[in-house]
């Protein structure tokens, strides 16, 4: 994988993560980040990260039931 002309430095990566994280907590509150980070050269690490939003929710037996009767 070749790297890009121009990466983006360090604070680009920390602004990056705080606006998925700040944007997590304002939509829902809940969330789930990943920061992967690999060596992959002498001058240059990878960093990855992987967000997703995750949304939980808690059904009752009798609104399966009003579900299953529609």
């Amino acid at each position: 994988m070749s790297l890009p002309s121009d990466s983006p430095n360090i604070d680009a990566f920390f602004k990056h993560f705080e606006n998925i994280l700040l944007q997590t907590w304002k939509e829902t509150g809940f969330g789930h980040l990943e920061i992967d980070s690999e060596r992959i050269r002498q001058d240059k690490i990878q960093v990855i990260i992987r967000g997703s939003t995750h949304y939980r929710y808690v059904v009752s037996n009798d609104e399966v039931g009003k579900w299953l009767s529609q």
